[in-house]
């Protein structure tokens, strides 16, 4: 099935105004609609078209030719291509293994009659590696093919006689012969998984998969990634391979790389609960893990669990709007009834934006917006769980003024906790008990940053730089936090990126303007833009400018958050199967004579 994802369509129309928030309503997911395509580790993959299949179809030889790449291996995906290719052709191109480059196609292939050349336009999704990575690649925009298809004398059916020299897969293929997988380092700090996002081919039979994902982590974390995922220790490697499961046990036998650490002891736990995560789909009752010359060590308890930040997100979340420049709890949401966390009553004012996080060890952290006389500051701070922050002021430059958020909640002397906000187009850090902003260098192509939002892992950030959507991973150490060369992610839905934040562990929730005309719409991407699907395929033509999700948790395999929101026109929604305005009737606690014109903003959660 299409990796899991089957999406229901949207009923009825898309309207800007309801009656308050629905309870226990499910969002419902527009989308293209399934297609059949691979499960992960079958032993009976789909099969793939052969060039005969085509007949003196041009067409069709095309799209199988673009699907042909699509192999376990770089050598069987050479194999697979030429076989498309005259004989003088594939001669004396694509000689050698390559990486195959990923492409979404813009309408059909261009096949005109009476001549043999053909014309693909494509939007280049990224570069597939050899280890399963989707790089991103250097092509931007939309690029034209040009091919050759005839006949040979002699020969039945068509070939293609000249086409450009390179591996070329369509996203259409991608997901039908792939599927996608999540591996997971450790961040340097060791207190949470990093998730790593990775392509396997559904050629690979079942029992062999546990080993190419072993050799995944063998090989270290994604180039994005750099910096905040740990590779596996240096001398780290597969010994022998990795047997077939049997008595509900799977054995790995590595070398001793981590139990040669200073604290073997703890770098074991780690790498068992890092593999466990990795391996979790394909896990039997019992992980045999024998490092070096340690002896064999059974695991199979769900403790392991725990080192995923995503597996600590609540149920239901705790959930806030801004409402008279005061934080309000909404109702139908977790602790409706509870004091605001963190902050006392007296600096619960003047707010225009917070946001609210509560590290691994229970302690509270706030970040408020307030403006008071005309001038706007940052209020910052943090307590134990059940206590409340004595606060203090971080003035804040001049320009407009972003969404706050914690990234790191971390108790680590070294790195200590960090937020972040943009500010007049640029990114800022601040911590809890520091009454500076510090500007953070964005290290990819000029422009504004207008919105950043956090994984739940607080080391993946996703920015939305002049209408254009990167991830990006960020490291910290006493020096302040830094990030990695971001990787732009291509949305062919979208023309323009106004609002982002995290769905899942592997994808983001994004609003935009559509790509086919000025209507504004909300859809969930890969964050390699390999695949994408509506959400709401049409929100009318205001755009949103600021969107909130709270992400799922990874164990209950859900496709979409929840709970989503978002801002438009200054309005407040909630998602559900249609736009429900968030009104002051939705809020935990009723408001007596509420003044006129003053409505809910600033969605948020406590994360």
């Amino acid at each position: 099935m299409k990796r899991g994802l089957l999406a229901t369509v949207l009923a009825g129309a898309m309207l800007l105004a309801g009656c308050g928030i629905p309870e226990n309503t499910e969002v419902s997911k527009v989308s293209d609609g399934p297609r059949t395509g691979a499960s992960f580790g079958q032993d009976d993959p789909p099969d793939k078209s052969t060039r005969e299949e085509a007949g003196d179809d041009t067409a069709l030889l095309v799209k199988f030719y673009l699907q042909a790449a699509a192999a376990s291996d770089p050598d069987t995906s050479l194999k697979q291509v030429q076989s498309f290719l005259s004989p003088s052709f594939a001669a004396t191109t694509l000689k050698a293994p390559t990486d195959v480059k990923v492409i979404h196609l813009i309408g059909t292939p261009l096949v005109n009659p009476g001549s043999d050349e053909v014309k693909v336009t494509a939007l280049t999704v990224g570069v597939l590696s050899h280890n399963g990575v989707l790089e991103a690649s250097e092509d931007k925009g939309v690029q034209t093919y040009s091919m050759t298809v005839s006949s040979i004398t002699g020969k039945d059916g068509l070939f293609v006689t000249k086409a450009p020299p390179v591996l070329l897969l369509t996203d259409e293929g991608l997901e039908d012969y792939y599927h996608q997988h999540t591996i997971y380092f450790w961040n340097r700090d060791h207190t949470a998984l990093v998730p790593d996002v990775r392509y396997l081919s559904a050629d690979v039979p079942s029992e062999q998969v546990p080993q190419e994902i072993v050799k995944w982590m063998i090989e270290g974390p994604a180039s994005w990634l750099a910096g905040a995922a740990e590779p596996l220790p240096d001398g780290t490697a597969l010994i022998g391979n990795v047997p077939a499961v049997t008595n509900n046990k799977l054995q790995i036998n590595l070398s001793g790389g981590s139990a040669q650490q200073p604290d073997a002891q703890a770098a074991l736990d780690r790498l068992r609960r890092q593999l466990m995560w990795s391996l979790r789909q394909f896990l039997p009752r019992v992980l045999e893990l024998k490092v070096g010359n340690g002896p064999q060590t059974d695991y199979e308890s769900n403790d392991y669990y725990t080192s995923n930040a995503s597996y600590r997100l609540a149920a239901t979340p705790e959930r806030f709007v801004i409402y008279n420049e005061q934080i309000r709890r909404v109702s139908q949401s977790a602790a409706s009834t509870d004091p605001i966390p963190v902050i006392r009553p007296e600096n619960n004012r003047k707010v225009r934006a917070a946001a609210l996080a509560r590290s691994f060890s229970d302690r509270g952290y706030a970040a408020l917006v307030t403006s008071d006389a005309g001038k706007q500051s940052l209020q910052v701070g943090s307590a134990p769980r059940g206590e409340q922050a004595k606060l203090h002021a971080v003035p804040l430059p001049g320009g407009s003024t972003g969404q706050p958020v914690w990234a790191i909640t971390s108790d680590d002397a070294q790195t200590g906790a960090i937020g972040l906000i943009t500010v007049g187009g640029r990114l800022y850090s601040f911590s809890p008990d520091d009454s500076t902003l510090k500007r953070v260098n964005w290290p990819g192509p000029s422009g504004l940053i207008s919105a950043v939002s956090v994984a739940p892992d607080g080391r993946r950030l996703a920015l939305v730089v002049n209408g254009e959507l990167y991830v990006a991973a960020m490291t910290a150490d006493g020096s302040g936090p830094a990030l990695s060369t971001p990787r732009r992610v291509e949305i062919y839905r979208l023309a323009d990126v106004t609002a982002a934040d995290w769905g899942t562990e592997s994808s983001l929730i994004v609003a935009g303007t559509r790509s086919d005309g000025d209507r504004v719409a909300i859809i969930e991407t890969e964050l390699d833009g390999a695949r994408s699907s509506e959400v709401l395929a049409d929100i009318g033509n205001e755009h949103v400018s600021y969107l909130a999700a709270y992400p799922v948790n990874p164990i209950t395999q859900k496709s979409l958050p929840d709970v989503m929101e978002y801002m438009a026109n200054g309005a407040t929604f909630d998602i559900q199967t249609q736009p429900f305005r968030i009104n002051v009737t939705d809020l935990a606690d009723p408001v007596t004579n509420p003044p006129p014109g003053v409505i809910p903003v600033s969605p948020f959660f406590l994360r």
